[in-house]
């Protein structure tokens, strides 16, 4: 689970984390652009119990980085016509 947020408090961001953690089956992420809300972040987290342990941070450039590795993964696979069409 990603939850994206541009702008608004961190503890909006905090409790739609905490509900969607009901399902054992998601995991948390945080990936935010600016290393200074990650820590402002990190410590509301730590602060909730729970939570903070179970939560995943991730560097944006390291998103950006995997995005660009995907995308280029995605178009060599589609070169090869591997893919039926309507897939």
């Amino acid at each position: 689970m990603f939850e994206v947020q541009t702008k608004g408090s961190i503890g909006r961001l905090i409790l739609n984390l905490l509900k969607s953690m009901n399902n054992p089956a998601v995991q948390g992420v945080v990936a935010v652009a600016d290393s200074a809300q990650l820590v402002k972040i990190k410590k509301h987290a730590s602060a909730v119990k729970g939570l903070g342990d179970k939560l995943k941070y991730w560097d944006f450039r390291e998103v950006l980085k995997v995005y660009e590795s995907l995308q280029a993964v995605y178009e060599a696979i589609n070169k090869l016509d591997l893919v039926p069409q309507g897939f």
